[in-house]
Order: structure tokens, then C-alpha cells, then sequence
């Protein structure tokens, strides 16, 4: 067990790079692969790492985050002591003049004031993987760090895009981040902090007027730390705009990708659902898909991700695609590239044709 690591999900930290996907919920809540969402991924690894107390810094748009996370035994925590606190934005002290995700910090102070042990793991959403950092918390703390960087080293061919920052090393210590497109060495976004030293960093970011605690706090004053880095193995996936999200979706529709990821080491959690089976009327014919609970379908669909109580109608094609929750699809429409935000109507003999490089994205709720 590792009770003496708070782990803090930093939502307010990200930016909404996903366009439509983030019109009305935040990063963390987007809906993924039929059934998970985004932060599904980040709770499962720090359950599996035996984190046992987690805080959310929820942004503003947290409502479909309440709803996800409103039972914490879905994923992964469970008994009495283990806790999952969402933190919204809290505006009511007039003399704070925090501002940025150092608002949320010195808004719920009492988090890490209350949390008995001495170290935070510090994640996002943008970046998930599943496995565990059972081994990066043993070596933070046997090195006596203040801080450990989370990262990965990929093949040249494989590096995520601009936004994805690298780590610049030498010997054990981390020296500094850049954003070069020939360095392989990636920061995943998570770090490892004794918690008084978060608290100082944060301190002085508000003293001074600064925004942002990883690139004021940290990045910019990175000599003042003992710092090291961890690097994990396996399959990872970045999130930095909507062409990875569907480059990353269709990816995972390979079936030993896909039970290698979900279902290898550690079972990814979410939250569970009691819809029926799925539904393949007469007629119907489904390929290479991932098909979740609750979904009927009477038309045909190749190499798409489905999810839960989506309906699609006699002759309807879907090809190619992400359709989210409760969309219905009407008979003869044809799909290919698009991506359904949660709840969309698409009507009769409709076509929708994006590209893999630019799909086509209907925003939640909307009748086409």
C-alpha cells in the first residue's frame, strides 16, 4: 500500500484541446472506447498503485464528472479509508488572489492539510496508460526526491505532437523540458512530490502573482530540486487534440491491442453500467467494432466504436467512426470518419464523410 501518497487529478491544468468533445464537459469526462472516459484511467493506475485518498481539481465544467465518479468502488476504491474528493472551483474568499489551478490549490488547502502522509502523485487526463506506479513512488522516495517526472521513450516514428513536452537528463536528474520534435525522451504529465514541497511551490506562486504550478512553479525554478525521473513500459496514448482521439480510437479496435491494454495486467475500471446486452436485429452486420451495452443495431457497421444505447437504423452504414452515448442514427443515413458527441440525432438517408485526418465532429445533442 502506498497511503502515505496522495494522488490529485489536475483537470484545471489542461487545456480544452479536443473542440467539440470539450463544448460541455471537461477533458477528463470525455467519453472513450465505448464505455470508459478519459479519467478512467488515471483513477485505475493510482488504485493499482495502492493510492487510496484521491482529489479532482474539477474545473468548471464538472457536472458530467459528479455523475461518472459518484461511486468511488467502481473504480477500484474501496473500504472505509478510501476516499475520492471532487473539488469544483470555490470563489467565495475575497482575499485570495490566486489565479489559474493555483486558485483550486489554495481554495482546498485543506486537502493537503488534512492528508497525513508526505508525498503527492499528481496527474492529468491527456495521457493514459495502464499499468501502475507502484515502482516510480518506490524510487521517488529511496532517492529522497523532492520531485519524480514521470516518462516514457518511444520510437522516433512514434512521437506524439507539439504539445507533448520531452525531458532533457543527465545521469539519474531531469535538467529541464523542451518541445523538440527528435527528442523521444516524453514526460507524461505525472510527477511525483513530497507534499511540503508542493506547498512551498504553490506559496510562492501565489506570493507572485503566477498562474500555472508546473511551468511557474516547477519548470521555470527547476534547479532549486532534486529531481529524477521514472521511466514505464508499455502502451501509451496522448490526447492533444481531436486527430489523436480518433487516431487513437480506431487504433484500439485491433482486438489483441485492444485486450492487451484493457484487460492485460491491471482491468481498467469505470463506472459500472446495468444496460442490457446489445442488440443485433435481423439484417444487421458488424465488423472489427467495439459494440457496448444497450446498443441496437439493425444496419451495418465496420471498424467503429459504439457506445452505450446508441440505436442504428435498417440500412444505416457506419464506417470508420465514434458514436457516442444515445445517439440514434437514422434508416439509410452513412457515416464514415464522424465522430456523434453524446446524445445526437442523425436522420434518415443523411451522409456524413470526414477524413482520418479530420473527421467529421457533430456536438452534443445537435440533430442533423
Amino acid at each position: 500500500m502506498n497511503r502515505d501518497v496522495l494522488g490529485l487529478v489536475n483537470l484545471q491544468a489542461e487545456q480544452d484541446d479536443l473542440d467539440e468533445l470539450t463544448y460541455f464537459r471537461s477533458g477528463g469526462s470525455v467519453p472513450f472506447m465505448g464505455r470508459y472516459r478519459l479519467i478512467d484511467f488515471a483513477l485505475t493506475n493510482m488504485s493499482h498503485s495502492g493510492i487510496k485518498t484521491v482529489g479532482v481539481f474539477a474545473g468548471n465544467k464538472f457536472r458530467s464528472l459528479l455523475d461518472h465518479l459518484s461511486r468511488k468502488e467502481d473504480f477500484g476504491f474501496e473500504g472505509r479509508n478510501s476516499r475520492i474528493f471532487i473539488l469544483p472551483p470555490d470563489w467565495n474568499d475575497p482575499s485570495d488572489i490566486s489565479e489559474g489551478d493555483l486558485r483550486h490549490f489554495h481554495n482546498h488547502w485543506d486537502l493537503f492539510d488534512r492528508f497525513k502522509g508526505d508525498h503527492v502523485m499528481v496527474t492529468g487526463s491527456q495521457f493514459i496508460t495502464n499499468t501502475n506506479c507502484r515502482g516510480a513512488i518506490r524510487y521517488h522516495k529511496e532517492q529522497d526526491n523532492d520531485i519524480t517526472f514521470i516518462a516514457e521513450r518511444r520510437p522516433q516514428e512514434d512521437i506524439p505532437g507539439a504539445p507533448a513536452l520531452k525531458i532533457l537528463t543527465e545521469g539519474d536528474s531531469l535538467t529541464g523540458f523542451n518541445n523538440s520534435s527528435d527528442h523521444n525522451h516524453i514526460y507524461t504529465g505525472i510527477f511525483i512530490i513530497k507534499k511540503q514541497v508542493l506547498l512551498d511551490i504553490v506559496r510562492y506562486c501565489i506570493d507572485n502573482y503566477k498562474t500555472n504550478l508546473f511551468h511557474n512553479g516547477i519548470r521555470e525554478q527547476l534547479d532549486r530540486f532534486r529531481t529524477g525521473y521514472f521511466d514505464i513500459e508499455g502502451s501509451t496514448y496522448y490526447f492533444h487534440n481531436v486527430q489523436a482521439y480518433f487516431k487513437n480510437s480506431m487504433s484500439l479496435l485491433v482486438k489483441e491491442r485492444y485486450q492487451d491494454f484493457f484487460h492485460g495486467e491491471n482491468l481498467v475500471k469505470t463506472k459500472i453500467s446495468t444496460n442490457p446486452p446489445a442488440l443485433y436485429k435481423k439484417g444487421s452486420d458488424v465488423k472489427s467494432s467495439i459494440v457496448a451495452n444497450g446498443v441496437v443495431i439493425e444496419g451495418k457497421v465496420e471498424s467503429s466504436v459504439i457506445s452505450r444505447n446508441a440505436a442504428i437504423g435498417e440500412g444505416a452504414t457506419v464506417k470508420n467512426s465514434v458514436v457516442f452515448a444515445n445517439c440514434s442514427i437514422g434508416r439509410g443515413a452513412y457515416l464514415e470518419n464522424v465522430i456523434l458527441d453524446k446524445g445526437v440525432t442523425i436522420t434518415e438517408d443523411r451522409r456524413l464523410i470526414g477524413s482520418e485526418d479530420k473527421p467529421y465532429i457533430v456536438a452534443k445533442r445537435s440533430t442533423i
